[in-house]
């Protein structure tokens, strides 16, 4: 429903869909941060976006809020005696800022208290402003690619056609780069080419929408959802929907008609995955399944039509997506015919990186660090792994994967299959390149998961070999993000496998110094998986030291014991503990600890009760049991303070101050045995 008293629209040529969600939170953005910039209150904000239009309507106030000002003037001493009368430096002042002196403040600033005037600014009439604060939201709007047209010197997404500006429905004429505020807009290209004439903002959806353009996007989204479920009906079916198609599609059109379209059931026997990419991303169409989610020979597309063009749409479409599956089953036969052998051949032809070798190169790479990483954690599972690797990257030499390359992986999954080889392989392969994000599915077998973490170090281990190391924002290779998905997999899977180790199976592909650098790098990125997770940033470091060289699911189990651990009673009395030890032995290298030369029997029980400590502590930390570690280490809380108000640790005496700096130190590594606590504040 329409409401408010202002109404915008910027209209354009086609937009490119991909940039109209920009474009809405831009607006919405920029109209509450101008609004807010000159002091008027609105409110019931609605965005409206097709391909050739931004618009806005709002309930915006009449005027600014009014704006006081604080002046001030000379300190207080000075303008009023000791009786609060005013002398004549407050006079004076008060008759500068045209206000009464009975009417000024005193007030701190700083150290001292000063004479200031309250200055009230009437704010101006909303009519007035609006001319300004438009044009300042419309150069709000910027997009990743600008462009300019005819000779003119304005720069936008597309070029701009007509601005339409009306408050309480009077017009509010401004001008943008010879373009000048009227009441019209524009309604479909091809049904209603003669301008709209606007009188009254509550008319504006319902006129463009008998001009066939139905304006507010969200309402356009649900009847593509509605006509292309209504329409499936008929045959049983069920639209497979995808988010982002769906979002595409809906930028696409101004006036939405879902049509029903079929094709030969002869192409569903190529696999599923192929059919549903040319429908997808190259035909913006949506696949329809059966109940049981198995693909059907039928599609939905939506055009920007009315239902008089629902014939000519059909015809189109099915002649159209016929010509690709054509094209897809050539490709896919072809790919079948070579072999595996034959394909991986091929990748010996196909250069990865000029410094780096071929694509073949890189999957003799992958084969001996999945086989070193199934060593050490499922050595059963190694001859699959090394299977899995050698033919991973065969698919990237077909015919299919040049012409559909985000079918990476999974084609090769169906080639082995064909091959005859295991389904474990097929599968491996298939979901070699999960996952794409933190909380994005793991491949389903270890093999698929193995196999993605080798995929992933060689590639970070490719590029800092080659120095291209991520810095600030810029990760141009994608670093990063294979750096995530090893450290999803090790998490997710409780595998046994520091990152240290994991770094490790690179093998000699590149040196210790640079092994040293990706170890950070990915420690980083546990870093960011365990912030995003939402653990505070301090718990995070009392761990930091563990990251490289223990297995993730274990930090997870350490984090979680300190946090429990700070819940307890406990807990602030042997932090501060901790912190004391923490403090006095920051600046000092390691020393040697000689028990012999202990003079009090503060330091003789401190010592007596770390070793007795260690034994059971070992105990806690072997079976991961590491909240009743840190309870076990709260014991010696009663002991340190005893042995902080009882022992001089910086004696004169050289000898005694460096072995009782020992002794702190030698606590403190056991105080650390499970996280360091002094890290927490």
């Amino acid at each position: 429903m329409i409401k408010g008293n202002l109404l915008f629209e910027i209209g354009v040529e086609e937009i490119p869909a991909r940039f109209i969600p920009t474009g809405i939170s831009q607006l919405k953005e920029g109209f509450n941060r101008v609004f807010s910039e000159y002091r008027i209150e609105t409110k019931d904000l609605q965005i409206f976006a097709t391909p050739r239009r931004f618009a806005l309507i709002a309930s915006v106030s009449s005027g600014q809020i009014p704006e006081e000002k604080l002046i001030w003037g000379p300190p207080a001493y000075i303008a009023f005696d000791d009786k609060g009368k005013p002398k004549e430096a407050a006079i004076a002042f008060a008759k500068s800022q045209g206000v009464a002196v009975e009417s000024l403040k005193i007030k701190s600033k700083g150290k001292g208290r000063y004479v200031c005037a309250v200055l009230s600014e009437k704010g101006r009439s909303t009519e007035e402003i609006l001319p300004d604060i438009l044009k300042k939201l419309f150069f709000s709007l910027s997009f990743p690619k600008m462009m300019r047209w005819g000779s003119g010197s304005l720069k936008f997404i597309r070029p701009v056609r007509w601005l339409l500006a009306l408050y309480n429905d009077k017009l509010i004429s401004f001008e943008i780069d010879g373009i000048t505020t009227e009441r019209k807009t524009y309604g479909h290209r091809f049904f209603s080419k003669a301008p709209l004439n606007i009188t009254k903002i509550e008319d504006y959806e319902d006129i463009l929408e008998r001009a066939f353009v139905i304006v507010d996007h969200e309402r356009r989204k649900t009847m593509i959802v509605k006509q292309a479920e209504e329409i499936v009906k008929n045959i049983d079916g069920k639209i497979l929907w995808n988010k982002d198609l769906l979002e595409e599609v809906n930028y696409l059109v101004e006036y939405p008609r879902a049509v029903l379209g079929s094709f030969p059931e002869g192409y569903l026997t190529l696999p599923e995955e192929l059919l549903i990419t040319v429908m997808k991303d190259h035909q913006r169409y949506f696949a329809v399944t059966d109940s049981g989610e198995k693909l059907k020979n039928y599609f939905v597309v939506v055009g920007n039509t009315t239902a008089d063009n629902d014939e000519n749409i059909r015809k189109g479409a099915e002649r159209v997506i016929k010509a690709r599956f054509e094209d897809a089953r050539f490709y896919y036969e072809e790919d079948l015919k070579k072999g595996m052998d034959n394909l991986v051949e091929a990748t010996k032809r196909i250069v990865y990186h000029k410094e780096l070798g071929s694509l073949y190169d890189k999957t003799l790479r992958i084969m001996n660090i999945a086989e070193r990483i199934a060593e050490e954690i499922l050595p059963e599972k190694k001859q699959v792994v090394i299977t899995a690797a050698k033919y991973c990257k065969a698919d990237l030499a077909g015919g299919v994967i040049r012409e559909f390359p985000e079918l990476q992986g999974i084609m090769g999954g169906y080639y082995v299959s064909h091959a005859g080889l295991s389904e474990e392989v097929a599968i491996a392969i298939k979901e070699q390149y999960l996952p794409k994000t933190f909380s994005d599915e793991i491949p389903s077998t270890d093999a698929g998961c193995i196999l993605s973490i080798a995929d992933r170090i060689d590639h970070i281990a490719s590029f800092f070999f080659l120095g291209e190391i991520p810095t600030g924002t810029e990760d141009p290779f994608g670093l990063r993000r294979a750096a995530n998905a090893i450290v999803a997999i090790l998490l997710k899977k409780k595998y046994p496998l520091s990152i240290s180790e994991v770094v490790n199976c690179t093998g000699g592909f590149v040196d210790e110094d640079t092994k040293k650098e990706i170890t950070i790098f990915i420690t980083q990125r546990v870093e960011s998986y365990f912030e995003i997770s939402g653990y505070d940033v301090n718990t995070i470091r009392t761990v930091y030291e563990f990251i490289p060289r223990t297995p993730l699911y274990e930090i997870k189990k350490r984090l979680d014991a300190v946090k429990d651990f700070q819940k307890t009673e406990d807990f602030e009395s042997f932090f501060f503990a901790v912190k004391r030890v923490s403090n006095i032995i920051k600046n000092y290298e390691k020393i040697e600890l000689k028990p012999e030369l202990f003079v009090t029997e503060e330091e003789k029980k401190l010592y007596e009760a770390m070793l007795n400590s260690k034994k059971n502590l070992d105990s806690y930390i072997s079976k991961e049991q590491f909240l009743e570690a840190l309870n076990h280490l709260n014991n010696l809380t009663l002991l340190i303070n005893k042995f902080f108000d009882r022992v001089l640790v910086m004696e004169k005496e050289e000898r005694l101050r460096m072995n009782r700096l020992a002794l702190l130190q030698k606590l403190a590594e056991i105080l650390k045995s499970v996280a360091d606590l002094s890290k927490l504040y």
